[in-house]
Parts: structure tokens; sequence; C-alpha cells
């Protein structure tokens, strides 16, 4: 092998590591925003859960005696 088909494969090599490189950080990135649209969601539903459990709550004590 000569000088100049070291160089090209060396060459060859780069372009793929740099396109696998590329390749995962995109994928890292998309699953980080996907993770950070589930939390938010999943606040939401606990909000939500909170909210009904506090009008369950509401509904199901017993009345005062009072009134």
């Amino acid at each position: 092998m000569n000088t100049e088909q070291l160089n090209q494969a060396l060459q060859m090599t780069i372009r793929e590591m740099s396109t696998t490189s590329t390749n995962s950080m995109i994928t890292s990135n998309i699953l980080s925003i996907q993770l950070d649209e589930q939390r938010e969601e999943n606040q939401r539903l606990q909000a939500r859960v909170d909210e009904l459990e506090a009008l369950l709550d509401e509904q199901t004590k017993p009345a005062d005696k009072g009134e």
C-alpha cells in the first residue's frame, strides 16, 4: 500500500467516523428532547391526578354534624 492509498483510506475512515458521530449526536439530542417532553407530560398528568384526588376526598369526606 502506497502513501496515496493510505491517505485515501484514512480520509474515508475519518468521513465514516464523522458521519457516525453526527448520527449518534442527532439521535441523542432527539431522545433528550423526547425525554423532556415526556417529563413535562408526566408533571401535567400528576397535577391532574392530585387535583382529582383532592376533589374525590372533598366529595367523600363525612359531612359535619353542624350542617
